[in-house]
């Protein structure tokens, strides 16, 4: 049972290592997705503040069309005011020049009001185009150096694999479908130490019986509480 015991620890360092391998692959692929997500977040910030700076800047120019257009026609109505005598027509047009200044002093203040409502936008879109750009360099160094890791990583993943395959091989099947449960349920720690009369995996106490089986190492024990293989170092 020594030899079995030994077998079961042996494979216990491989699966943990493995495990500790597997996250290590998964932390360096997460550093470039989440450059990936701020890339993409920052676009779509930039995407929609361009997209409102350019219909702000289309209706702002409308307006100033209309503006435009309506000083014109002051200036003509003004124009024919000169040549009218008659008192009627002469204050009809006078009431069509003051309804133009008005309309013109609205199209004057939503014309300001753009203007204003575009200040913020510009520094924000431009903060945003150097942002990207630096990223965007920052993921290219990235997925450069983290290539070169990744490969690493996984060759290192298939020799412990093979070793993991040879040394599962000597293990019982059936034995070794209750530690690859155990391990997977107890947090990567299948085979625990029995020190003092106590599971060193759960702080259980053990039956002091059980305990003294388990020092004879005849066969193969599991701690009542937590069944995780139990051995005795002496």
């Amino acid at each position: 049972m020594r030899e079995e015991i030994a077998r079961l620890m042996s494979l216990q360092t491989i699966d943990r290592q493995l495990h500790e391998l597997g996250q290590s692959l998964s932390s360096v692929a997460g550093r470039v997705e989440q450059l990936r997500g701020e890339i993409e977040t920052s676009q779509a910030e930039l995407d929609r503040l361009t997209r409102e700076d350019q219909q702000t800047t289309a209706a702002r120019s409308q307006l100033e069309r209309e503006l435009a257009d309506g000083e014109a026609q002051i200036r003509n109505k003004r124009m024919r005011l000169n040549l009218v005598r008659n008192d009627k027509e002469l204050q009809a047009l006078g009431h069509e020049v003051e309804s133009l200044k008005e309309h013109n002093q609205r199209l004057e203040a939503e014309v300001l009001a753009s203007m204003q409502a575009a200040e913020p936008r510009a520094p924000r879109i431009k903060e945003l185009a150097e942002l990207i750009e630096g990223k965007r360099a920052e993921l290219k160094a990235a997925e450069k150096e983290i290539a070169a890791e990744v490969e690493e990583l996984k060759m290192s993943i298939q020799r412990q694999r093979v070793e993991r395959d040879r040394e599962a091989a000597s293990i019982d099947d059936a034995l070794l479908q209750r530690y690859e449960m155990i391990f997977s349920r107890r947090g990567g720690l299948a085979v625990a130490v029995a020190k003092s009369c106590t599971c060193q995996g759960c702080r259980m106490r053990l039956p002091p019986q059980l305990y003294n089986e388990i020092q004879k190492h005849l066969q193969i024990h599991f701690c009542p509480n937590c069944q995780r293989i139990l051995y005795y170092e002496g």
